[in-house]
């Protein structure tokens, strides 16, 4: 038997943050299960692996996330396990899926049109401040990072008066779950700032309650458990993180792999309701979200390899997303491809048909409850748009990419014709 290969370390260097595809493939193919060089992070690559990962409940906790969200935002759905997150899922979970999600959709498409019209009435003013201008538009902070934030304020019930500090907010909160310092300070100030804003609202809402989710988590319950204000806090943190700085990197992804693929571009032009299958495309090659990490509640044997109790574990889902055992050419944005799964259901694994579902969204107990929220802002608002902007293009020397792991800030200057 051939000598396992060792693991080169030079293959989590600079240009993984920038394309971690290709470290990915040798990582599937040599060392789908391994230790990360110099951490005591372990790292689960296959398709097949991190959906068992996800599931498996009794080997691996979520308390992880309480490290890096949780410090910013305080506990929140991500970090429970079990009974516990049973219990607060079953009192948010029904407020952005099923029957609830129907009466966000005016939401987003009022404010997908005030951004439109915004577009359309400003754009004389836009030609007179900026000559380069006329006929252009940043996708991601003219659009993608406006629309969800919008959308979010109005099912809090908090005012569009408010958008530029809450603009200001989100990022520094997502920012700072990522372990640095000095940014993960001033995401805990931000959070705070949030926090201190939210309080008298929540108080007079669980007092004279509307029709808003700050309202209706003031009085939910199940099994006679309500929230706690502090809970309310915290997901009302990760709803704005999770609701815009997720969604618009979505949006984001959405318009450039269509634009990069002139032939996908032209078929949602003619069928604009090709766009669903083109989120689920996009939510497949290159999500928001690379990973869930996971900590092992004891020793685990996966692949030779023994993942020590106690360890932290990225699943990665742009391991598994480009998974060739799964997906044919799994470098390819293709919205016809055959061996993904399209449905509504967008629940990761392997559905009845045979085919897999992409893992954007997580998988299990754990997966995303604003997956609705977030296919309806994306579609909507990417539909809306491209009834404004007529052959748009990468802006000529604007070196379009998706958004990587370390590119910060990113834009995605586009043109387009005028009438």
């Amino acid at each position: 038997m051939a000598a396992k290969p060792q693991l080169d370390p030079t293959l989590f260097s600079h240009t993984y943050a920038d394309n971690p595809y290709p470290t990915l493939k040798v990582l599937r193919d040599e060392h789908p299960v391994c230790q990360m060089p110099g951490t005591d992070t372990w790292m689960v690559t296959r398709y097949e692996d991190v959906v068992a990962c996800f599931k498996d409940t009794e080997n691996f906790s979520a308390s992880p996330n309480g490290l890096s969200i949780g410090a910013v935002f305080g506990p929140t759905l991500m970090e429970y396990d079990g009974e516990d997150h049973t219990k607060l899922r079953n009192i948010v979970a029904p407020e952005f899926v099923g029957m609830k999600q129907k009466a966000l959709l005016p939401v987003i498409s009022r404010n997908t049109m005030a951004l439109i019209e915004k577009f359309t009435a400003s754009q004389a003013r836009r030609i007179a401040e900026k000559a380069a201008g006329a006929g252009e538009i940043d996708i991601v902070d003219d659009f993608a990072t406006r629309l969800p934030l919008n959308v979010i304020l109005d099912v809090l019930d908090l005012p569009q008066e408010a958008h530029e500090m809450f603009h200001d907010w989100y990022p520094a909160m997502m920012n700072g779950i990522n372990g640095d310092p000095e940014l993960r300070l001033k995401g805990r100030q931000a959070n705070a700032e949030y926090h201190d804003y939210l309080d008298p609202l929540i108080e007079a809402r669980a007092v004279n309650p509307g029709d808003d989710l700050l309202s209706r988590l003031s009085i939910a319950e199940v099994d006679g458990q309500t929230m706690t204000k502090d809970e309310i806090k915290s997901f009302a943190s990760l709803i704005l993180v999770a609701g815009a700085e997720t969604t618009d990197k979505a949006i984001a992804n959405l318009w450039y792999q269509l634009l990069a693929n002139p032939d996908q571009w032209e078929a949602v032009q003619a069928d604009p309701e090709l766009l669903d299958r083109a989120f689920t495309e996009m939510m497949r090659i290159h999500p928001p979200a690379g990973g869930q990490m996971r900590r092992a509640i004891r020793d685990v044997h996966l692949h030779g390899e023994v993942i020590p109790e106690g360890a932290l574990v990225s699943l990665s889902i742009y391991g598994a997303n480009h998974d060739e055992r799964v997906f044919k050419d799994p470098e390819r944005f293709d919205i016809f491809r055959d061996d993904l799964y399209f449905g509504r259901d967008l629940r990761g694994g392997y559905h009845e048909d045979g085919k897999a579902g992409h893992l954007g969204f997580g998988l299990g107990k754990h997966f995303c409850v604003g997956y609705q929220l977030a296919r309806a802002e994306t579609v909507i608002g990417t539909q809306e748009l491209m009834k404004v902007i007529k052959n748009p293009r990468f802006k000529p020397g604007s070196n379009p990419t998706p958004i990587a792991i370390r590119i910060e800030p990113w834009s995605l200057p586009l043109e387009f014709d005028t009438p």
